[in-house]
This record gives structure tokens, C-alpha cells and sequence, in this order.
């Protein structure tokens, strides 16, 4: 019975039939695999070069405007009406919006800024973090960072007008 079983195996391993069949589906599953993580990546990097734009257009918007009592509320505004018009962006996630305000370089480097005075400081520090969502991932959520923060550093520009006129 033995020598029947070997016989049998020794014939399939032999056999050139279906070898095409075999070989496709060891690269097939792969290349299926590569191809939607680098889908994945493509999307990451959509997502995330989308965020520097909406920070920096709404940013510019809210550091040449003249009323520093409404920053926050006026750039989250913005924020919000740029990103509806982003069709990867604009579902349903958890969007949050900062500003703080620094008098110089080395206060943004030390974490020094503040929420509050907006009247003196010259420098706005803009951040918004988003919640990601992988599509094409197929690695446990724990090796996955799911979330996206991008942040930008603009001059106030009516305090620089206010600062030469003095």
C-alpha cells in the first residue's frame, strides 16, 4: 500500500500539470498585496500633503485678518469649509484644531506658547490632527498609527504692521 502512495505522490510531484496554476498563485496573492500597500501609502501621502494645504491657506486667511479675538473660531471656519472639499478628508472623522501664539523661535522650540494673548505675539502656531483610517492595511491595529497631525508656523501680519509702525 505504501509503494501505491509513493507511486501517486512521485506522479503529482513529477507531473508538469498544473504547475502554471501553482506558480500563479504563489506570486499572484504577493504582488496583490504589494500593490495595495503602496495604494495605502499613495493614500497617506494624498491625506497628508491635503492637510499642509488646508493648514496653510486657512492659516494665511486667519493671520491677515484684524480681529485677534476670533483666531480660533475664525480659522476653525476655515479649516472646516476647506476640508469639505477634500472627498478623502471629508467623512466623518475627528478633526482637531489649535492655535496658540509665540513671541519668537526659541518659545515654539520650548513649548512656550500661549492660547490666550494674542494681542502681542507676533507668530501663529497652527496644528490639526486627524483621526486616519487604513483601507488597504492588513496589519493588526496596534502597529498602525491612527493619527495624522500636521502643523505650521505663520507671522500675524497686522502685528508686523502694527510693529513697524512704531
Amino acid at each position: 500500500m505504501s509503494k501505491k502512495i509513493k507511486n501517486i505522490l512521485r506522479h503529482y510531484l513529477c507531473s508538469e500539470q498544473g504547475i502554471a496554476a501553482i506558480e500563479f498563485s504563489m506570486v499572484f496573492i504577493p504582488f496583490i498585496i504589494s500593490i495595495l500597500f503602496i495604494a495605502e501609502m499613495c493614500r497617506v501621502v494624498f491625506i497628508s500633503s491635503a492637510l499642509d494645504l488646508i493648514i496653510a491657506e486657512s492659516g494665511h486667511i486667519a493671520a491677515i485678518t484684524r480681529v485677534p479675538e476670533n483666531y480660533q473660531h475664525y480659522f476653525n471656519e476655515e479649516v472646516n469649509k476647506r476640508m469639505a472639499d477634500w472627498p478623502l478628508i471629508s467623512r466623518d472623522v475627528r478633526v482637531e484644531l489649535s492655535v496658540s501664539w509665540c513671541d519668537n523661535i526659541s518659545a515654539v522650540v520650548n513649548h512656550a506658547c500661549t492660547t490666550a494673548d494674542v494681542s502681542s505675539k507676533p507668530l501663529a502656531f497652527y496644528q490639526v490632527t486627524t483621526d486616519y483610517q487604513p483601507l488597504f492595511f492588513f496589519f493588526p491595529s496596534q502597529s498602525v498609527i491612527r493619527e495624522l497631525s500636521r502643523k505650521i508656523l505663520l507671522i500675524q501680519e497686522f502685528q508686523r504692521e502694527v510693529e513697524n509702525d512704531e
